[in-house]
């Protein structure tokens, strides 16, 4: 699904499949909620979820700073060779243009082009001080690029798909309140296929979202069950859900609880 496309409603067919992927043993008053639950989550957190920037976008982003970061090293380490007189030139050179843009000194009074001569002179003696920060300030550059790049690489989720990361999350605390049963990740031994109930719940409501069948939900439940188990990691999804129906009756805190 593209960021910003309308999520669509869960409907009576639509919650039927949901409902059809679900263990036979769950209490009927909660799946009598789950379509109250499931248009909730459309309007609230999902929406939020799907409105972030898509994996590529992010991937792109973090790719051009890479770029920008490996120019300011090499732009700094051509500066550091080139002596004072090649800097004091690319001053003058770079003065030169501002005056020939904005000065002529045909027809100007003798006052004039003193003065015009004294506004260069600063102007000059400005740019070479300017020149002679850019080590400090390519520096900075290249170390800020560097940072965002290693954070690239240890942060949670980034440049993974963060939305599918917290679409699961948000599906396992459904899946956890509706069925008492804690969501988890299992893998087939011998055809190595995503099986279990939290599986076929979650491939019930993928294609609901997203669209296109199946598609990206193995990576996204491989993404979630590592994360997760290395950021403990929680949705807070009912909670949400309960605070804003204020029903208490509900049992959502109690079986967070539990």
């Amino acid at each position: 699904m593209k960021v910003g496309a309308a999520i669509p409603y869960f409907d009576k067919r639509a919650v039927e499949q949901v409902r059809a992927s679900l263990p036979k043993d769950i209490s009927q008053w909660r799946l009598e909620r789950l379509p109250l639950i499931l248009n909730l989550w459309r309007f609230g957190d999902l929406r939020e979820h799907l409105s972030r920037e898509s994996r590529a976008t992010l991937g792109r982003r973090y790719e051009q700073i890479k770029k920008v970061g490996e120019r300011a090293k090499h732009l700094r380490q051509a500066s550091i060779a080139l002596d004072q007189s090649g800097w004091d030139w690319i001053a003058q050179e770079m003065v030169r243009e501002g005056g020939d843009r904005f000065f002529s000194m045909e027809g100007e009074t003798p006052a004039q082009m003193e003065e015009w001569h004294r506004l260069q002179h600063e102007t000059l003696a400005e740019m070479k001080e300017r020149l002679r920060l850019k080590d400090d300030f390519l520096m900075k550059l290249e170390a800020a690029t560097q940072r965002i790049v290693v954070q690239d690489k240890q942060g949670p989720g980034q440049p993974r798909n963060v939305s599918a990361y917290l679409f699961m999350m948000d599906l396992a605390a459904v899946f956890e309140w509706l069925t008492g049963k804690k969501a988890t990740r299992v893998v087939d031994r011998i055809t190595n296929d995503e099986t279990g109930s939290f599986w076929d719940f979650a491939a019930a409501v993928w294609p609901l979202v997203f669209g296109n069948g199946c598609h990206g939900l193995r990576a996204a439940m491989k993404n979630w069950a590592e994360l997760t188990s290395e950021l403990d990691e929680k949705s807070q999804l009912m909670q949400n859900i309960a605070l804003a129906l204020d029903q208490p009756e509900w049992g959502i805190f109690d079986a967070l609880r539990e």
